[in-house]
């Protein structure tokens, strides 16, 4: 009866073993879950880290453009306006012409359109 309590007692042992080995197994897988996590979560990091700063720069570059963009779009206005203001001066000059003016101080083309005048008369 000795041998069997003995045996039972080695089985017992055994069967204790066996379950500390699969609880340390346990553990372990748990400590590979949890480094594998850590790993994900540094690699999601770094990832949203590299697309924060891409995005973030061309936001910056798109900015940039169209602040360029108004910059060139000004300058065109002024142009325009310029342009707009060379016109109305231009569309005025013809409306203060007048004979007497264009013949100021050109006793040639004075006579010529006395004489002309003089004939329609």
């Amino acid at each position: 009866m000795h041998e069997k309590e003995t045996e039972i007692n080695d089985l017992k042992a055994k069967l204790e073993s066996v379950s500390k080995e699969q609880e340390l197994a346990a553990i372990k897988n748990q400590n590979v879950d949890i480094s594998h996590f850590e790993q994900n979560l540094m690699d999601f990091k770094d990832r949203f880290g590299r697309n924060y700063e891409l995005a973030s720069k061309k936001f910056q570059t798109a900015i940039d453009e169209i602040n360029k963009s108004i910059d060139h779009l000004q300058k065109i206005k002024e142009n325009l306006l310029g342009s707009q203001n060379n016109l109305r001066l231009a569309n005025n000059k013809p409306e203060n012409l007048s004979i007497k003016k264009l013949t100021k101080d050109n006793p040639t083309m004075q006579q010529k359109f006395a004489a002309l005048k003089d004939t329609n008369n």
